[in-house]
């Protein structure tokens, strides 16, 4: 039986998501999720899984959204001191990576203080698959034993990475999602879809341009029609901390 983890990415971003992937996971078949320590639904979401320990939560290291951690990291940031909004070639030229060690290791730790367990690591916009910062990653999962998302633009010569399906965003939610590609995902033993499930709230709104799809998503990950076409395609719904 080919297993599915279905990974909503973003918690903590704010109340708004928080509840959305709550939701998909209580009322769809969202599994797992990977937490924004830097975000302000930080602590509510911390307070939300202590009633949803069946739902799986990672850490989701974060470059490009908010602030960081720390104060100190010239390199991570722009004058303002919040993180460089998208990571071309030019900022990764500059980056230091000492520093980002010491953001995603925060980040990592931060939530792990919290109570968390722990599941795995992922990384918003996929930072943590840039190929110049491979070695900072190898030595992030050597610390703390984690598995990763895998599968981007380049293979992690790590035997916990597992196998990740991007593609359900933006102009490719739909639903039969799940019946378009299901030969892709019994390609896999085990395989991890992003997604990126919410409520809405002004703040959200107000800070992503990817708001209304996340309801979109909500409704696709809780619809009977997907939870029922799961169940007839013998896949199993699982977390990283059950593989």
């Amino acid at each position: 039986m080919n297993k599915l983890i279905v990974n909503a990415d973003d918690f903590g971003y704010c109340e708004s998501v928080n509840y959305g992937i709550i939701s998909s996971h209580v009322n769809g078949i969202v599994t797992s999720t990977t937490m924004m320590a830097n975000m302000p639904g930080f602590n509510h979401g911390v307070k939300l899984l202590q009633d949803f320990d069946t739902l799986g939560c990672g850490v989701h290291m974060t470059l490009s959204c908010n602030k960081p951690l720390n104060d100190n990291l010239k390199t991570l940031v722009e004058e303002n001191g919040r993180f460089h909004r998208r990571i071309n070639e030019e900022i990764i030229k500059c980056i230091d990576l000492d520093e980002l060690y010491i953001e995603f290791c925060s980040q990592i730790d931060k939530v792990i203080k919290s109570g968390v367990k722990v599941t795995h690591l992922d990384s918003h916009h996929h930072v943590h698959t840039i190929p110049q910062f491979e070695e900072v990653i190898k030595v992030i999962l050597d610390k703390y034993q984690l598995p990763i998302r895998g599968n981007f633009k380049y293979d992690f010569k790590y035997e916990k990475a597992i196998p990740c399906l991007d593609t359900f965003y933006n102009k490719n939610i739909s639903i039969n999602y799940f019946e378009k590609n299901i030969e892709k995902i019994r390609s896999y033993e085990v395989c991890d879809i992003m997604s990126h499930p919410a409520f809405l709230e002004s703040y959200l709104l107000n800070s992503t341009s990817y708001a209304m799809e996340r309801v979109k998503e909500h409704e696709i990950l809780t619809s009977k029609e997907v939870k029922n076409f799961i169940k007839e395609n013998n896949i199993e719904l699982t977390n990283y901390k059950n593989i």
